[in-house]
């Protein structure tokens, strides 16, 4: 009996095809840079043979596990600005550090509920 074979015959997808699923995965997996490269990926298959008494037919079950390697998490910073209506937007955090002459979003005037920016403020 062939990989190929099993399953198949209830309309089923075969063991070779269920392997070829999980290793097009796992292929993924390794792909992606968010995961660790060096991290082991495995595919498991589990194959059961079960004799009837009479010894005159088996029932063969199968299952497949896959474990891949997980995405690397991260971390990031959010500044909260308020705005007089009290409405809040998040914004990417910057260095506290300010260099002379650099853009800070910190600087930039918040505009009324209207989306106007008073006359003093340029």
């Amino acid at each position: 009996m062939k990989l190929a074979e099993i399953g198949v015959e209830r309309e089923q997808q075969s063991l070779e095809s269920l392997f070829q699923i999980e290793f097009d995965k796992v292929f993924e997996n390794i792909m992606d840079k968010r995961t660790f490269s060096a991290g082991k990926r495995k595919i498991q298959i589990n194959v059961v043979l079960m004799p009837s008494d009479e010894r005159d037919s088996v029932i063969i079950a199968y299952d497949i596990k896959t474990t891949l390697t997980p995405i690397t998490g991260g971390s990031i910073k959010l500044d909260i600005a308020e705005y007089p209506n009290g409405n809040y937007e998040t914004r990417p955090s910057i260095s506290s550090h300010r260099i002379p002459g650099q853009v800070d979003f910190r600087d930039i005037p918040i505009p009324d509920e209207d989306g106007v920016y008073s006359e003093d403020e340029k």
